[in-house]
């Protein structure tokens, strides 16, 4: 069964503009894809650009919607996704996109109005580590009296 069996809708048109990019239509839903790919329409489940495309990106156009985790070694987010993405190169969120989940980056170009709803963590050119739960940060604050202390507080 090829991939595109799976298209639930039958008149939205999948087309190619060029041999390394697949455009999805705006009525289409993919329940799973692996493959470099520009979306419109929506994905449910995975979306991960394959280990060999090293120079492909995966596109989340402004109506594009992928409710699932995204891979990719540079990922551009115009649109919406509701999952964790990881890019190991770049990631670019646009100002239209909103994303419910954790980001895991090497470069990250997030543009003002843009929505991120979890975690930013860096991945300083390894390999994407998740985020623990129990990960947490204690301060220790103490009040200082201008007489007693020579330190300034910010």
């Amino acid at each position: 069964m090829g991939i595109f069996d799976k298209i639930q809708d039958t008149t939205a048109a999948v087309t190619s503009s060029d041999k390394n990019t697949t455009s999805i239509g705006e009525n289409c839903t993919i329940d799973g894809f692996d493959k470099t790919i520009e979306i419109h329409g929506k994905i449910t489940g995975t979306v991960k650009i394959a280990e060999n495309c090293t120079t492909a990106m995966l596109i989340i156009k402004k109506n594009g919607i992928v409710e699932g985790d995204v891979y990719g070694d540079e990922v551009v987010i115009e649109g919406e996704v509701i999952g964790n993405v990881t890019g190991k190169k770049k990631i670019t969120i646009k100002s239209s996109s909103f994303v419910s989940g954790n980001v895991y980056y090497d470069i990250l170009d997030m543009n003002g109005g843009a929505t991120v709803n979890g975690n930013l963590i860096r991945n300083k050119g390894k390999e994407p580590q998740k985020l623990e739960d129990n990960s947490a940060v204690s301060l220790n604050i103490k009040s200082a009296d201008k007489e007693d202390s020579k330190e300034k507080l910010l």
